[in-house]
């Protein structure tokens, strides 16, 4: 049996912890209030009195993408000693759970006005109850909180170096991400944003829902442990993502034809509007991006 003493450092570890992650968790919270506050259209009438499935979508990828930025706030805890160094500890998560918020809602809209520019996201999403529009926002979240986390847990010189990085390597990320969706939006055979749009093609949304998550894995692993010297970073950033690009489209081409060779992927997701598909494509994404990571950071 595991004796007492051998479980001290671990319950030690998480008994210092608590605190950072009840501070934590009211981030994710004050994120979730910024976002109603900075919306035209009620949270809770969406999703209780409509039962929107669009926006319960988009929020579940705002949430989890909020709780991965978060995850790159907290500090090592073998650094937490004392009360002094706990409070300290407290004082910077609490600072970075604010800008998180800040920076999750600006990538709404980025991902609004910069990848689904043909048409008005929160009228899809309220009006029209269109869940690939839904899907499609909570992928742009999720990689957010992805580049986030990346740069949150980096190293920087001093608080003020620290939240000039964070704002620089998650412009980079969104730019990134902009141009990925591009390219998605090149490489697929079929319109997109009129699949998305007019068709309310659910398969769609979860397919480009996916690269955009599978491109935040990507600049995450490139971001990983940044440092304050910025050049470099973006160096290894842009290298590491124009091959992962390349990579995205052509594995996920090999992919989807290993895995439904009896239909071709474009015409089950465009035509049949197969959610099956959709959710197959979505994770020939991601699991290429996974891999990709793995060799980025070996």
């Amino acid at each position: 049996m595991i004796a007492l003493v051998d479980l001290w450092p671990l319950l030690n570890r998480i008994g210092w912890s608590l605190p950072l992650f009840v501070i934590a968790f009211a981030a994710l919270w004050f994120a979730k209030l910024f976002y109603q506050w900075t919306e035209q259209f009620n949270f809770s009438d969406q999703l209780t009195e409509k039962d929107n499935p669009a926006f319960g979508t988009a929020l579940t990828g705002y949430l989890i993408g909020t709780t991965i930025a978060m995850t790159g706030a907290f500090v090592a805890m073998d650094a937490v000693v004392d009360g002094a160094t706990l409070l300290s500890a407290c004082a910077s998560v609490a600072g970075q759970g604010l800008l998180v918020a800040l920076l999750m809602r600006a990538g709404v809209l980025i991902l609004s006005r910069g990848i689904l520019y043909r048409f008005g996201v929160r009228d899809e999403m309220v009006r029209d109850r269109n869940v690939g529009a839904g899907a499609v926002v909570a992928g742009g979240c999720i990689a957010t909180g992805l580049v986030l986390r990346a740069a949150l847990s980096g190293q920087s010189d001093s608080v003020s170096a620290g939240v000039r990085d964070v704002l620089v390597y998650w412009a980079v990320g969104q730019a990134i991400l902009v141009i990925g969706a591009w390219l998605f939006v090149k490489a697929v055979r079929f319109d997109i944003h009129k699949a998305l749009e007019v068709d309310n093609n659910a398969s769609a949304g979860f397919s480009m829902g996916g690269f955009l998550v599978a491109v935040g894995i990507t600049v995450n692993a490139a971001l990983k442990d940044a440092s304050s010297d910025i050049a470099h970073e973006l160096v290894i950033t842009l290298v590491c993502s124009v091959i992962g690009l390349g990579l995205l489209v052509c594995g996920a081409i090999i992919a989807a034809r290993a895995f439904l060779p009896e239909s071709p992927m474009a015409k089950e997701i465009s035509v049949d509007k197969n959610p099956a598909a959709g959710l197959i494509s979505a994770g020939c994404f991601i699991a290429v991006a996974l891999l990709l990571a793995r060799v980025i950071t070996l």
